[in-house]
């Protein structure tokens, strides 16, 4: 398993939100909507780079060893973008003109996805193993349903955001 695969998906790529997708539709938010989102992850990720190596070249999040766990969270502790500062300009982009309630879904799960970073960490600093296990398979939950809610809204799965997410 790589670095970013072992991060539980809290530093990999798990969708982008950036571009529209071929098809079009009311549910679709505009081109240039996407645009300034990719934009928005695009700051944020050269904002706040990567730091380190991940301590583990082979790391099973849904069996990980308690001894483990306090440097995945020091890794994870160490690359904590925070919510707040992407959280905010999201939300400054505004509703699209097309394609709100699908947004307002991507968005929500995207908060859900810095949310369950949050916890990862938390569970791994203190080296709860049942709690980090059960908080990756929400995780892989919410990206299953950033996927399904993506495409629909018109929002490939490509672009800067990839990086963010």
């Amino acid at each position: 398993m790589k670095a970013g695969e072992a991060a539980a998906g809290l530093l990999a790529s798990i969708l982008a939100l950036a571009g529209c997708s071929s098809t079009s539709s009311s549910s679709n938010v505009p081109a240039a909507f996407a645009t300034r989102l990719d934009q928005v992850c695009a700051r944020n990720v050269a904002q706040y780079p990567t730091s380190g190596t991940f301590p583990y070249v082979k790391f099973n999040p849904q069996d990980p060893s308690a001894s483990q766990l306090p440097a995945v969270g020091a890794y994870f502790a160490a690359n904590d973008r925070g919510i707040q500062p992407f959280e905010s300009a999201i939300t400054a982009l505004g509703k699209p003109s097309t394609g709100a309630a699908s947004w307002k879904m991507v968005k929500t799960l995207a908060f859900s996805f810095y949310s369950n970073a949050i916890a990862q960490k938390n569970a791994a600093l203190a080296s709860n193993v049942n709690a980090f296990v059960k908080l990756v398979e929400q995780n892989q939950s919410i990206v299953n349903q950033l996927k399904a809610a993506a495409i629909p809204a018109g929002i490939s799965l490509t672009g800067a955001c990839a990086n963010e997410f």
